[in-house]
């Protein structure tokens, strides 16, 4: 059996290159696979735990599959490059211990499988795949057919067949469903010489993922669609995670059969897109928009997946490459997959803004180049991975991430339960205290939060996050206006509580930061939560009363230069924001107080009835406005309201 990831040729094509690139992903490569030879194979009695706690849900086959599935590849190349038989028996010796488990396992399922059980499958799979034709006949038996038993009928029996599946995408939706019926038709695939109905379950599959990929959601059981135009709900470490296995998957299937599983183009295209709009060019680390249960730091490997497949895409080939430090992460694939990776051209991305609706994620920035500023706000879902923080912001400047979600711990950790994926660790707005019910995370949250109004113009960038479904125990109305100018990023928090008390302003940023509360506030610093010492995770709060209606406004600034100093007077119509050469009117009489009323006002020396008005040089921009006038000159005359940039010497009719 040829091997499907190795050949003569192209291991000699290494060996003789001058290549840089080349010489140091050999070397990291070949030090990985010397690494490997130390792994010992962990006995099932070491694995399994017995009692109760969260551990017990996959108790501890995580070290045995992890290690295992990691590694094979890395042995693999050992073995191609040096001729070294070392590499080929440690990875029998591996394949043999675990294909000899009684479970691949924990105890805490309804069926009999999990993610360990994928990882189990994967690491078969590229022993089988690179090693499979140096086995004996009986080696090869034990092997087949412990994959079989322990992995691929059990995922794809309890996530996929007809008959035995005990999971739905109205259930399982999030990453398991994906990862685990992707993992059991790897190892079909690749095993499919010795199993007769491997191709037949393979298929069957392609066909399930198909319909993952293009899932709607369902209202009822209160899931969101799988994918928003490329965007993943459980953020960008999770979708990650499930399209390395999808993608290994859709590699095999597509060298074995001849064809993709399924037509994937646009998906992947727009999964690549996402990977793209939510990096943050580092010159001191790498980054993405960090929310949910990741840090916002790393790099995410499955773009490699993407280019072996799809090499035409030169943006995705610029994420790659303008990594800072990860750039031997994954070295036998980037080997395997040079030229894709490395040698095709290169196009730094043009598309500076984004906003994925669905899942309540806008991004904004004003450059890809290294280091500059990158505004990120999430107003979607709670449940599962995507954290109680509706109306959070994070904020990326002169190469840092300066304004940050807290991230997370180990999820066996009771910190992360009760403070981590709470609102008290992220920048959102409390009141008396309190953010969102706790129970929001893990039941679902059936009020989520929303974007409107997404802009994205030259000087002007907006968006409006409704916080007010996710906080609505507490608020009638909860709008976070969020106004991105020339020098400066506004936010203005619009607030209404149904009976008066304390609303407070949360900040977790860098302790040299660029942010200014405008608003007269109170200010404090907690540490931790309900009783927990949470020291590398303290916060400022900006505290507040409510006027005796409950109403409450927070208006604050962003800096994106050294040397500007906000200002903010209260006028009859609202405030007058001053900051450089930039004004912004703010209308208090148009935050909803009256809606069966005009609510037209001079702001400026401006006619408008808009909830604010900004003067950047020739530029007005407008947040939903549908009169200005000024001096008898109609600047803005529209049935409906809009938020736009409009030029001061043009009549808009």
């Amino acid at each position: 059996m040829e091997c499907l990831y190795f050949s003569s040729a192209i291991v000699t094509l290494w060996k003789n290159s001058e290549d840089p690139i080349v010489r140091k992903l050999c070397a990291t490569a070949l030090a990985a696979a010397e690494n490997a030879l130390r792994l010992k194979v962990v006995a099932e009695s070491a694995v399994q735990v017995n009692g109760e706690g969260y551990v017990v849900q996959h108790e501890n086959y995580g070290d045995a599959c992890g290690p295992f599935c990691g590694n094979m590849l890395n042995l693999a190349f050992g073995y191609y490059y040096t001729q070294d038989a070392a590499y080929f028996e440690k990875a029998k010796e591996l394949m043999l211990a675990y294909a000899q488990y009684e479970k691949w396992h924990g105890k805490g399922f309804k069926g009999r499988s999990e993610l360990n059980t994928g990882h189990f499958c994967v690491g078969m799979a590229y022993g089988y795949a690179c090693f499979g034709s140096l086995l004996t006949d009986a080696e090869r038996e034990i092997i087949v057919q412990g994959t079989y038993k322990l992995g691929i009928l059990p995922l794809l029996e309890d996530w996929l067949l007809p008959g035995t599946k005990i999971h739905a995408f109205d259930t399982m939706g999030h990453n398991w469903w994906p990862v685990c019926v992707s993992d059991g038709a790897f190892a079909a695939i690749i095993m499919c010489d010795a199993l007769p109905d491997a191709e037949h379950l393979a298929d069957l599959a392609a066909n399930g993922l198909a319909q993952w990929f293009a899932y709607k959601g369902n209202p009822v059981n209160n899931k969101l669609a799988s994918i928003d135009n490329g965007a993943f709900y459980e953020g960008v470490g999770y979708y990650n995670y499930t399209l390395n296995e999808y993608l290994q998957f859709a590699y095999a299937y597509e060298k074995i059969r001849g064809k993709a599983p399924f037509d994937d183009r646009a998906v992947m295209s727009a999964a690549a897109d996402f990977f793209v709009n939510t990096a943050y060019p580092s010159s001191q680390d790498d980054y993405f928009v960090g929310f949910g249960d990741c840090d916002g730091n790393g790099f995410s490997d499955c773009v490699l997946y993407l280019l072996a497949r799809f090499p035409a895409s030169a943006t995705l080939r610029w994420y790659v490459q303008n990594r800072t430090k990860h750039t031997t992460d994954s070295a036998v694939f980037r080997l395997l997959h040079y030229n894709n990776i490395y040698s095709l051209p290169v196009q730094m991305p043009s598309q500076l803004s984004v906003c994925y609706e669905n899942n309540g994620w806008a991004i904004f920035r004003d450059s890809f180049a290294k280091d500059s500023t990158m505004l990120a706000v999430k107003c979607g879902d709670s449940w599962n991975h995507s954290h109680n923080d509706a109306g959070h912001f994070i904020l990326y400047r002169n190469g840092k991430y300066e304004i940050f979600d807290s991230a997370c711990c180990s999820y066996a950790n009771e910190i992360y339960r009760d403070y981590y994926v709470q609102s008290y660790s992220h920048n959102v707005v409390l009141f008396n205290g309190k953010g969102q019910d706790w129970r929001d995370h893990h039941d679902h949250i059936r009020m989520r939060g929303r974007l409107y109004h997404f802009t994205d113009e030259p000087g002007f960038r907006y968006v409006v996050a409704d916080a007010t479904g996710p906080m609505g125990r507490w608020f009638r109305k909860h709008l976070r206006h969020f106004v991105w100018l020339k020098d400066f990023i506004l936010i203005y928090d619009d607030i209404q509580s149904y009976e008066p008390g304390t609303v407070s302003f949360l900040l977790h940023a860098e302790e040299n930061n660029c942010f200014r509360m405008l608003t007269p506030c109170a200010v404090s610093e907690p540490h931790g939560y309900i009783g927990h010492d949470v020291n590398d995770c303290t916060y400022l709060s900006y505290d507040q009363p409510t006027d005796e209606g409950g109403r409450a406004k927070f208006i604050s600034v962003l800096s994106l230069h050294d040397g500007l100093n906000p200002t903010m007077t209260e006028e009859d119509y609202g405030f007058h924001v001053q900051c450089g050469d930039t004004t912004v009117h703010i209308n208090l009489s148009s935050d909803g107080r009256i809606m069966h009323n005009n609510c037209l006002t001079e702001m400026g020396g401006y006619f408008t009835d808009a909830i604010m008005l900004a003067e950047v040089e020739n530029d007005i921009f407008a947040v939903n406005a549908s009169v200005i006038r000024r001096n008898g000159e109609i600047i803005l005359d529209s049935l409906a309201r809009t938020t736009k940039k409009i030029k001061k010497n043009l009549q808009n009719h």
